[in-house]
């Protein structure tokens, strides 16, 4: 926390306590279903701040450089070296790709259901990946954009924490030993939005093509424990928006973006937000998953400290 004196650091000790409670509940010690099958070792990751503080220094950083399974959320840097590349004019987000069978693969998305040898643009694949979380999408772009290009720019950018291993949902090479996942950080992600959204990353009008994109994503994991209602955001009616990008596989659930909090107000205030977690016992695909759950406490803990602050 920001604040000075003894109340600041009462704060602080208050917040790290409940971070240290959320971290013990996401390895199942509370949860009667898990028993003896608790995680220890499960982890917690958090890196908060106001969008307004000069830099991007956080006000909640906990876990901020350690290296996480970035599951679906290393699609925000592929999305990203998009953008760079249409900034670049060396791509148009009108322009088309045409998707074929060998494309489709498993997880989530819809581009697994539709005909093959049907063209789609840019701007609708970049579209697919974050909003639904669209694998075959993602495989489209990582082929057009190759993982070199995308890990280079995070590293020119400062994310150096932040590893894309190459398309989604492929299997491994036979002998080819053990599959090092794509890795990113808190600090990496929290770091890349903050950016984004002062207009620090892209061209004004890609700038709001990335934050229209992420405003519209429909498997956010930070509402969760705010009472926070998707449709009302997206017809007007909600005083919390959300602009994030969420990343689920077994045992790890992340989420991360930006919070405008009284968005029906005079005086909306914004917040960043990166939440990784990973080492969960709770396995499932589903929509009570206990790091799910953790994930949405750990936004609304980090978010009610730093608001009161």
């Amino acid at each position: 926390m920001t604040n000075g004196g003894v109340a600041g650091r009462n704060d602080v000790a208050s917040l790290e306590a409940e971070l240290d409670a959320l971290e013990v509940e996401l390895g199942g010690a509370l949860d009667p279903r898990f028993g003896s099958g608790a995680e220890p070792a499960a982890r917690l990751g958090v890196v908060a701040f106001p969008l307004d503080e000069c830099g991007t220094a956080a006000a909640v950083a906990r876990r901020a450089t350690e290296q996480f399974t970035a599951a679906s959320t290393i699609k925000v840097y592929i999305l990203h070296a998009l953008l760079e590349a249409v900034a670049a004019g060396e791509r148009d987000l009108d322009e088309p790709v045409r998707l074929t069978k060998t494309d489709q693969v498993t997880g989530s998305g819809v581009l697994k259901t539709m005909t093959p040898g049907t063209g789609y643009t840019l701007r609708d694949v970049a579209n697919l990946m974050i909003v639904v979380s669209d694998n075959t999408a993602t495989n489209l772009l990582i082929e057009l954009l190759t993982p070199e290009r995308v890990n280079h720019l995070a590293t020119a950018r400062g994310w150096e924490g932040t590893y894309l291993r190459g398309k989604l949902q492929v299997a491994a090479t036979p002998g080819a030993g053990p599959v090092t996942p794509s890795r990113t950080t808190p600090r990496d992600l929290a770091d890349h939005f903050a950016r984004l959204w002062r207009g620090e990353l892209l061209p004004p009008e890609l700038t709001d093509v990335a934050k229209r994109i992420y405003g519209a994503q429909q498997f956010t994991e930070l509402g969760r424990a705010l009472d926070y209602d998707q449709y009302s955001a997206e017809v007007g009616e909600s005083d919390i928006l959300i602009a994030s990008k969420s990343g689920s596989v077994r045992g790890v659930r992340n989420d991360a973006g930006v919070f405008t909090l009284g968005a029906l107000g005079d005086d909306p205030r914004q917040y960043v937000v990166a939440v990784m977690t990973d080492g969960c016992p709770d396995r499932r695909f589903h929509p009570e998953n206990l790091g799910a759950r953790v994930v949405g406490k750990v936004a609304a803990t980090v978010l009610g400290h730093l608001s009161a602050g």
